[in-house]
């Protein structure tokens, strides 16, 4: 995909074009779909032996740069260099002799000069194509050339009827449209090979389609997104931009693709998601309640909604193209009002003032249906509106004031109980500390001391034979601050 951070003036975004197409080429080489005009007739390019010259002139761009005193390396990476591929198609003859039977020529042309220099590239007029055209390498009398040329700038509209097929050439223009896709122009009778030469593939279409839908996704609010939009927008053949709005409204709940007006259009049916059964399209609802719902007219109000969805859709499409005439109008009264201003003669000028008069009066009529157009979108948002209002309190389920108080009681209960188990768990926790006789929080205190002071009584000699009544009296020394005797706590018994 081409980045979109790049512009025209920019010498990568035309380095990326010309590498995108000539690897898309190399690829396209080992396809037996290519079918090539050869001295046999137009054939599969897998059934020849492929000669592959691949050039460029990076030569003569580093020379181009030197006589325009711009040695910038960094610049010189950037800039596309014109490469080429040529292709001899022959088959074997003899078992060991080789005859050439046709020939792909593949030309990439930038505009060197005008990137070098930083302006904005100019598309390649008839003369500059015909001119490349006649400095091709001549080819072998009756041997067939596919020509196709690649203009990273493009090709003005005259330098299109150039594209021809004639006995022994062939030429396809290739250039990367404002869509972000590619257009290759070339004869009509050779459709199938243009669509080959085209380096985007199906899957990159449809997400262009997709991005656009996503961009534009405000339009399914009010009205919906046309096919012919999309089209115009993206340079895409309708079928594509078609069959991925269809797949779109499959994969996104709530939204439908319908023909209206002639015209594919992807609108939303109703602004509120569909239910669960309507999601499930109805097929696992019981028989008994299906039939149940027939008598009962439960699906009335879908219905309304879907055709209420339908018609603003509709009738969006329709102010959006009375809007367009308008703007065409518009154009028309700009370009008069430039004749009068440069009218020479009287009789010039109230000619021109006869035809702005009818052309506001036109004018004014497209204004009167476009208000019309919006006062018929306005009502049926309004009914939709409502009919969603409806629905969406019928499918809520919201509980009765009486289910509410009683939940209510049930919970305060429930807070009440729960608070009583809370203060008795508490009482009960607290009874383990306060329930200690003196001699265990004596011996508590004196472990706890131990403990902490592990490190410090490692070289001296615990008292394990020491009786209780000793460790009292040690507890009772320290608390009171005089020294105990060394005797009596080594255990040893006193003098007689």
């Amino acid at each position: 995909m081409p980045d979109t951070n790049l512009t025209e003036s920019d010498p990568a975004i035309h380095r990326q074009r010309e590498q995108t197409f000539v690897q898309h080429v190399e690829r396209l080489l080992q396809d037996d779909r290519l079918r090539i005009d050869t001295t046999l007739g137009r054939r599969p390019i897998t059934m020849f032996i492929r000669d592959v010259a691949r050039s460029d002139k990076s030569v003569d761009l580093k020379r181009l740069m030197s006589e325009m005193s711009m040695p910038d390396r960094e610049l010189q990476n950037r800039m596309p260099v014109g490469q080429t591929l040529d292709v001899n198609l022959s088959q074997k003859r003899f078992w060991f002799l080789k005859a050439l039977v046709g020939r792909v020529r593949v030309v990439c042309v930038s505009p060197t000069r005008a990137l070098l220099r930083g302006d904005e590239p100019q598309a390649m007029t008839p003369t500059e194509v015909n001119k490349l055209l006649s400095q091709l390498p001549p080819t072998p009398q009756g041997v067939p050339t596919t020509v196709a040329l690649l203009s990273t700038s493009g090709f003005t509209l005259e330098a299109h009827e150039l594209a021809e097929r004639r006995a022994d050439r062939t030429v396809l223009l290739i250039e990367q449209n404002s869509g972000g896709g590619w257009t290759v122009t070339g004869p009509v009778e050779t459709k199938a090979l243009s669509d080959l030469f085209d380096p985007e593939n199906e899957e990159e279409k449809r997400s262009r389609v997709r991005d656009l839908i996503e961009e534009n996704k405000g339009e399914l609010l009010g009205g919906g997104i046309a096919a012919d939009r999309i089209c115009a927008k993206t340079h895409l053949p309708a079928g594509v931009v078609e069959g991925e709005l269809k797949n779109y409204a499959k994969n996104t709940p709530g939204l439908v693709a319908k023909r209206l007006d002639g015209r594919i259009v992807l609108f939303r049916e109703g602004t509120m998601p569909p239910p669960a059964a309507a999601s499930a399209g109805g097929s696992v609802m019981p028989l008994i309640d299906r039939v149940k719902s027939l008598f009962n007219r439960k699906g009335e109000s879908e219905k309304k909604i879907a055709f209420l969805s339908e018609s603003r859709a509709l009738l969006s499409q329709q102010r959006d193209r009375a809007y367009d005439e308008l703007g065409t109008l518009e154009q028309q009264e700009s370009q008069l009002k430039d004749q009068f201003k440069n009218a020479g003669s009287d009789l010039g000028k109230r000619r021109i003032t006869s035809q702005l008069l009818q052309l506001r009066k036109d004018m004014e009529r497209r204004q009167q249906r476009v208000t019309m157009l919006n006062q018929q979108v306005n009502v049926v948002s309004t009914h939709l509106h409502n009919l969603e209002l409806v629905q969406q309190g019928q499918v809520a389920h919201l509980p009765n004031p009486e289910a509410m108080a009683d939940d209510a009681v049930k919970a305060e209960e429930m807070l009440a109980t729960l608070q009583a188990n809370l203060e008795m768990a508490d009482s009960v926790g607290s009874v383990g500390l306060s329930g200690m006789s003196d001699e265990e929080k004596a011996l508590m205190e004196e472990l706890e001391q131990e403990t902490g002071g592990a490190t410090k009584a490692k070289t001296e000699t615990p008292a394990t034979n020491a009786p209780a009544s000793t460790t009292k009296v040690s507890a009772a020394s320290r608390e009171s601050g005089e020294p105990a005797s060394p005797t009596r706590q080594r255990g040893a018994a006193e003098p007689g």
